[in-house]
């Protein structure tokens, strides 16, 4: 069975650029351009969360903190947000890992 990721993120070339990366190699590829809609993907239980944190309706934060105890998979933010403060915001949310955009 292939593992399933879930990228969330409001801006389409980045969700295009990952979704084909990923399913390029061998994943399954859920996405989502807000934080609502985030919620509803993650009833797919994704293996990995790939979650930006400024987002419509509902940031990212949020969006990991409703969804942290009954998702167990690892969370990591893809953000520009750079200050330390952000970061701390972001694993006390329940996030795992902080990639700051741009990323390679």
């Amino acid at each position: 069975m292939k593992s399933k990721i879930l990228i969330v993120d409001d801006e389409p070339d980045i969700v295009t650029m990952l979704r084909q990366f990923f399913t390029a190699k061998g994943y399954l590829v859920f996405t989502a351009a807000s934080g609502n809609e985030a919620l509803r993907q993650a009833e797919n239980i994704p293996d990995l969360i790939l979650l930006d944190i400024q987002m419509p309706d509902m940031d990212g934060l949020e969006v990991c903190r409703r969804i942290r105890d009954h998702i167990p998979c690892p969370i990591l933010f893809l953000t520009a947000r750079i200050e330390d403060a952000d970061k701390v915001k972001g694993f006390s949310a329940g996030g795992d890992d902080y990639i700051v955009k741009p990323f390679s």
